[in-house]
């Protein structure tokens, strides 16, 4: 009787520890998903502001002073430097990773660009604020 006392209460902690380990794992699994995926949002979203760059390096300041770096096909854009234009395109925000080397460090989100139109010829003051 001993032995199926002792047996029976091996096996039912056996069986609770590997159930509680598999728990673990997968709220672990849950965990990271989450992360990962909350690190690399980016969303659609259209910007109006003034474009200033040259071939390769170009920037859109919108009217509240946030400037975006633009990505894409960018031979489009050379012709239009220094005109107020709106640009849709899939938004990356900044990303900070703690320890990171370039951690503190501030960079311009990443606008990559799908359709613009020109709203000005010219850039206004009110349309850059530097």
């Amino acid at each position: 009787m001993r032995r199926i006392v002792l047996l029976s209460s091996i096996l039912l902690l056996s069986a609770l520890s590997a159930v509680t380990q598999e728990a673990a794992q997968a709220a672990a699994q849950s965990d990271s998903n989450s992360d990962s995926e909350s690190s690399t949002t980016s969303s659609k979203m259209t910007v109006e502001g003034c474009l200033d760059g040259a071939i390769g390096n170009y920037t859109l300041t919108d009217h509240a002073g946030a400037s975006y770096q633009l990505t894409g096909d960018l031979e489009q854009l050379k012709a239009h430097v220094g005109e107020t234009m709106r640009v849709t395109g899939i938004v990356t925000p900044i990303v900070h990773v703690p320890g990171a080397m370039s951690e503190g460090t501030q960079t311009q989100p990443t606008l990559s660009v799908t359709s613009l139109k020109r709203v000005s010829a010219v850039c206004t003051d009110a349309d850059y604020i530097p």
